[in-house]
């Protein structure tokens, strides 16, 4: 569960009654009625106070006259840096002409990026709140967090379609019912820019797999992208009218989305009117010029490829048009009038950075996720002073896992695991035990051993060392490895002058022409050939270039 809140167990709910009750703190159930009441009333009123300060009085002629005169004092080359970002989640300013620089920060879960932060409940957890109102709430604490870190904008939230549950990003998302996913995304949208803060819907479009997502292509027929995987971003656009679009890695249809003209302009821009920015995912721009004139208006972290090196010499050649670089800086000091941000520092002092009001509403959507469908014989809710004991069975019981990494990796204030929840409530009355169920990764790939009849049985791995990452050349090593497990928190020991590079072939003596991997700079093993081993391998750096064979 995800939590900045003091309990992360999300003990709630059958006809809004507590899944395990005390009867005895009635007083209590009605000042907890009052203060839901007081918080609904708040949030009514902050989003509407906040949007009027948002909208700046501005009428949409004023701004473009304001965007105009601000283009029309740039040079091409200064055009040229602003549409490449830079410092890893900024887009460069313009001290001169009074242009702020715009700050990042990841979400959708929470504003990850430049220190702690309410962490809410994940994408799935909102969608199964069925409650847009609820969604638009923790928008609402997302964006006075981003405001308080003086972020302008927050990179959520996540819309991407269910289409398998092997992608490690499900959890950010809302799930596989494009209508509920839309609902639930404009609710999120319309709380986050409420408080003067863009969104930006994630990633654009058919990225349904993190495993080799530079090289993915999703081929999706027409009708199928409009039913499906479109809706949500369209609704995103239309209903809430999201400040930014984000470009996904992958392909559809054949090409990358940061060059796929049909997608970006032809569909978001000219279709549905979108008027704001269209951004790449990190690194995922592939060709500057391709991009330039396919729709992407802002490349991240940086311009490696929508660059003055790149630009200037295709627009002399007529390849680019001076007009096409006018259009992306226009989107984005469009954006930034748009929220006010040409007009008032981003950081509001006023709101903490540890949230109390955040952290209710946090605990609000992750009770609601839960869905009770059947309360057979009426077992729920549990008496807690009938309750004997109970046991806790798995990984992520102790100690706490408020999130599942990557760039929703949002770290709360505290978090609270469901042991320690259960524990708190019951206090003495029960005793609260706790088995973790499985072995870690770790403690797998220890308890693995590399046999083959064709050395007597006797376990291991023949392991060379080299100083390249070709693995050319005498090894500057050669022993045996008892088990693979370099991953951390490790026991195994790299040989020494074999650091500086990154890289590993993995052969089985029995089966050769099967098992060959590589192993790449992030340290993640690359399957190539089909044969699996056992391997702690995530997220490594300075892994040295080796061969293993089966001994």
């Amino acid at each position: 569960m995800n939590s900045a809140f003091p309990c992360a167990l999300p003990l709630w709910r059958y006809n809004r009654y507590p899944l395990i009750s005390d009867w005895k703190v009635k007083p209590m159930h009605k000042l907890c009625s009052l203060l839901v009441v007081l918080t609904l009333l708040l949030s009514i009123v902050v989003p509407s106070f906040a949007q009027t300060a948002a909208s700046s009085a501005h009428s949409s002629a004023e701004i473009e006259r304001r965007v105009d005169a601000l283009v029309g004092r740039m040079t091409l080359e200064e055009k040229i840096d602003m549409i490449g970002g830079v410092d890893g989640f900024f887009i460069g300013g313009i001290q001169r002409l009074g242009i702020p620089p715009l700050k990042m920060a990841d979400g959708p879960i929470g504003v990850r990026n430049f220190g702690p932060a309410t962490t809410m409940a994940g994408g799935i957890a909102l969608a199964a709140t069925w409650n847009p109102a609820l969604v638009e709430r923790a928008g609402v604490e997302i964006g006075r967090d981003a405001r308080a870190k003086g972020v302008h904008f927050l990179l959520g939230p996540g819309v991407n379609i269910y289409r398998a549950p092997m992608n490690g990003r499900n959890f950010e998302y809302f799930g596989e019912d494009p209508f509920l996913a839309s609902k639930i995304a404009v609710g999120y949208i319309n709380g986050v820019q409420s408080q003067g803060v863009s969104a930006t819907v994630k990633h654009f479009m058919g990225n349904n797999s993190e495993f080799d997502r530079h090289k993915t292509n999703s081929i999706i027929d027409e009708r199928t992208m409009r039913e499906i995987y479109l809706p949500a971003f369209e609704a995103a656009v239309k209903d809430a009218h999201v400040g930014a679009i984000m470009d996904s890695y992958n392909l559809t249809n054949d090409v990358h989305l940061t060059q796929n003209g049909y997608l970006n302009t032809e569909v978001a821009k000219k279709e549905w009117g979108f008027d704001g920015i269209m951004m790449s995912d990190w690194s995922a721009t592939y060709d500057g010029v391709a991009a330039a004139n396919n729709g992407l208006d802002l490349e991240m972290p940086s311009g490696a490829f929508m660059n003055r090196k790149n630009l200037l010499p295709a627009i002399q050649q007529g390849k680019l048009s001076v007009a096409t670089i006018d259009d992306k800086v226009r989107r984005i000091l469009r954006t930034a009038a748009r929220f006010g941000w040409l007009d008032r520092d981003q950081t509001d002092q006023s709101i903490p950075r540890l949230n109390q009001q955040g952290r209710k509403v946090a605990q609000d959507a992750a009770r609601e996720s839960m869905v009770l469908l059947k309360n057979e014989g009426g077992i729920l809710p549990l008496n807690k002073n009938k309750i004997k004991s109970i046991l806790v069975v798995g990984p992520d019981a102790y100690p706490a896992v408020p999130v599942g990494g990557g760039s929703a990796g949002v770290k709360p204030f505290a978090a609270v695991s469901f042991m320690e929840g259960l524990s708190n409530y019951l206090g003495t009355t029960s005793q609260v035990q706790y088995v973790r169920g499985i072995p870690s990764l770790g403690e797998m790939a220890e308890l693995t051993s590399f046999v083959t009849a064709d050395r007597n049985g006797k376990a291991g791995l023949k392991a060379e060392y080299f100083k390249n990452d070709k693995l050319e050349g005498t090894p500057v090593v050669i022993r045996t490895e008892d088990h693979v497990n370099f991953g951390p928190p490790s026991r195994a020991a790299f040989a020494e002058n074999t650091m500086s590079l990154a890289g590993a072939v993995f052969t089985s003596l029995r089966n050769p022409e099967r098992s060959t991997y590589l192993w790449n700079q992030r340290a993640r093993m690359e399957e190539t050939t089909g044969f699996i081993w056992t391997i702690n391998s995530s997220w490594i750096t300075g892994t040295p270039p080796m061969r293993l064979q089966v001994i």
